[in-house]
């Protein structure tokens, strides 16, 4: 093998071979219909709303679509509670019935000001924990190929 290609050593021919796996590999997935490899097919439907809590909005929320089967759908809202859907960067989320997990994105990783408005920071929503795992949630959307532009996400405190 050496003599074959004098200047390559086994070592860059595995890390060449390899480089080339990677690369069929990612070619593999993606592609059109919305999904990776495996959801060719995905339907998906365009999504927005506004999330409030007590008929406030949400700031910033995170919103994640969780179909049955497939790719999520996240949409990260404004200061008004606003959001749209991307699925694998695509608008839309999958057509189904979705779970639903919402978290406020604004005040979780901050930290308080030192300017004297920290009580503004602690007003902040202060979302119920159970929107924020699809395991505990108890928010469904049923996402329809005509999809929403005006989706509601009204929720407990």
């Amino acid at each position: 093998m050496d003599k074959a290609y004098p200047d390559m050593t086994r070592k860059s021919i595995s890390v060449s071979l390899g480089m080339t796996m990677i690369a069929v590999g990612l070619w593999g997935c993606g592609g059109g219909g919305g999904g990776g490899a495996g959801y060719r097919d995905l339907k998906l439907a365009p999504i927005s709303g506004v999330v409030k809590i007590k008929g406030q909005p949400v700031e910033k929320p995170v919103v994640t679509f969780y179909p049955d089967t497939g790719p999520t759908g996240i949409g990260v809202g404004n200061e008004q509670g606003e959001f749209s859907v991307k699925t694998n960067g695509q608008n839309g989320a999958p057509v189904g019935k979705c779970k639903v997990t919402v978290t406020a994105g604004s005040a979780q990783n901050e930290f308080p000001p030192s300017d004297g408005k920290e009580m503004q920071l602690l007003k902040k929503a202060r979302l119920n924990a159970k929107y924020a795992s699809p395991d505990t949630t108890d928010l469904f959307v049923d996402v329809t190929a005509d999809g929403n532009a005006d989706l509601q996400l009204d929720l407990d405190d």
